[in-house]
Parts: C-alpha cells; sequence; structure tokens
C-alpha cells in the first residue's frame, strides 16, 4: 500500500505560542524576493489541498523519480487519462523527461445521476459495471453503452490515443488526477494490460484506501501521494478543479510534445 505523505503534519502546534510577535517587526521585506516561486504550486499544508492539477503532477513526479533514472530513460511512457488525468501526467512526463500519451476511458453513469460512476469502458472492449448495480435493466446497460461506446472513439480519435502495439513492451505509468471509485482506472488499467508493457505502473495524487488492494491487483505498482478513508470527490484536494475541455487536453499535448524535443 502507497504510504501518505506525512512529512507536513509533523509540526508541534504548541510552537506557535512561543513565537516572539516581536520579530514580525524585524521581517526582512527583501527576502520575499529570494522565496522559490514554484513552491507556491505545492500544496497548501494548511488546507491539504494542491493548487491545481499541475501542482500536483508536480509533487507526484518526484515519487516516480525514485524509480530510477535507468528505468525512466528505458523505453518509458507516461500514459494520462483524459481529461483530468492530462496536466497532471504533463508535470511527470517533463520531470522524467519521456513522452506523454493518452489513453481515453470513458465512465458509465445513470442518466438520473450522471455524477456517479456505475461502470466504465475502455479500449479493447474492457467493459466493467459496478458489482452492487445489478439492479439497471439490460436495457438501459445497452443504450448507457452506445452512448459511451460512441463517445470513447470520438476521443480516441480526437486525442490520438494510437493503437495499443505501440505500447507492446513498454514501462507505461498511467496517471489520473485521483481515483474515487476505481471505476475508469481499473479500466484502463484492464485495457493497457493487453499491450503487454514491459511494467505497468499507476500514479495518482489521492486515492480511496479501499480501493488500494483491487488496484495493486491490475497493476505492477501503485504510486499515490495521499491516501484516504471515504473520499468523496477528488476536487475536494485541489484549490482549483475547474472542468477541462478537449481544447485544453490538445493544448496539453502540444506543449509535451515541444517540451520533449527542446531536449533531445
Amino acid at each position: 500500500m502507497a504510504r501518505q505523505k506525512t512529512t507536513r503534519q509533523l509540526r508541534d502546534p504548541s510552537q506557535d505560542q512561543l513565537r516572539d510577535p516581536s520579530r514580525d517587526q524585524l521581517r526582512d521585506p527583501s527576502r520575499d524576493q529570494l522565496r522559490d516561486p514554484s513552491r507556491d504550486q505545492l500544496r497548501d499544508p494548511s488546507r491539504d489541498q494542491w493548487r491545481d492539477r499541475r501542482a500536483a503532477g508536480q509533487e507526484l513526479s518526484e515519487k516516480c523519480l525514485a524509480l530510477g533514472q535507468g528505468f525512466l530513460r528505458s523505453n518509458t511512457m507516461v500514459v494520462a487519462l483524459p481529461r483530468g488525468g492530462v496536466p497532471v501526467g504533463l508535470e511527470v512526463a517533463n520531470a522524467l523527461q519521456v513522452p506523454l500519451s493518452t489513453w481515453s476511458v470513458r465512465k458509465l453513469a445513470r442518466a438520473q445521476a450522471p455524477e456517479v460512476a456505475v461502470g466504465a469502458i475502455a479500449a479493447g472492449g474492457v467493459e466493467l459495471w459496478d458489482s452492487s448495480r445489478e439492479d439497471i435493466p439490460i436495457q438501459e446497460r445497452r443504450q448507457i453503452l452506445a452512448k459511451e461506446w460512441q463517445e470513447l472513439k470520438h476521443r480516441q480519435q480526437y486525442f490520438a490515443d494510437g493503437p495499443i502495439e505501440r505500447l507492446n513492451g513498454k514501462n507505461l505509468i498511467v496517471v489520473d488526477d485521483g481515483i474515487a471509485t476505481g471505476m475508469t482506472a481499473a479500466a484502463a488499467l484492464h485495457s493497457l494490460r493487453a499491450a503487454s508493457p514491459n511494467k505497468l505502473i499507476l500514479a495518482i495524487p489521492v486515492v480511496d484506501q479501499k480501493l488500494i488492494a483491487p488496484l495493486q491487483d491490475l497493476c505492477d505498482q501503485l504510486i499515490a501521494l495521499k491516501v484516504v478513508s471515504n473520499l468523496n470527490a477528488v476536487g475536494e484536494y485541489f484549490e482549483n478543479f475547474d472542468q477541462l475541455h478537449d481544447a485544453d487536453v490538445i493544448n496539453l499535448l502540444g506543449e509535451a510534445k515541444l517540451s520533449i524535443h527542446s531536449k533531445v
């Protein structure tokens, strides 16, 4: 199980009472100019949130770098799940200096509760349903699938996911912005396993604790910055969790290509 990062939680709050308030008047304002602005993009420990998806990706990349430079530079690719996983994956790919690609998946949801995942689909005919949702009528399932398979095909073409054969034998680092139900992540891992990768690694900023074991069964390694109980919504762990659009994904993929070419 991925271990929760706790280094920022070890401060003794009683120390705040020992601070000399007069020292506040002695602070040299010029020191503010020496502060590294990139640190502003990391989590605000007082709120336990990341500023946005890219900030989470920067922190996640530090964990991925621990895999070792020899492994990372050898036949490795970051595979982001669009849309939310792409800005996270971009930062990981930039830090590792490896290519970024997408692998489209689609959440299955009922019309009366579009935010609640009851299943997921992915390339290769992967179709998963929540076992607790057996009450969904067959006809309704067919209608949901018809709509989502069409949307999945559109996204695969629009984001240029490419054929699965191009992933054969590679080290794949699968990235999303967080996992609350595990349906789309599980579908992606099932689908990508068909590529016969050398290594299949799942890397995410935040994940529900109850999903760790089942997801570990689907990959070779799971990397998570934060493991929480009863994760209600991934967006709760981000200050800015704006909805992304297809055009945003295309722009981020273009940025990734420019980055990797500049380092060749």
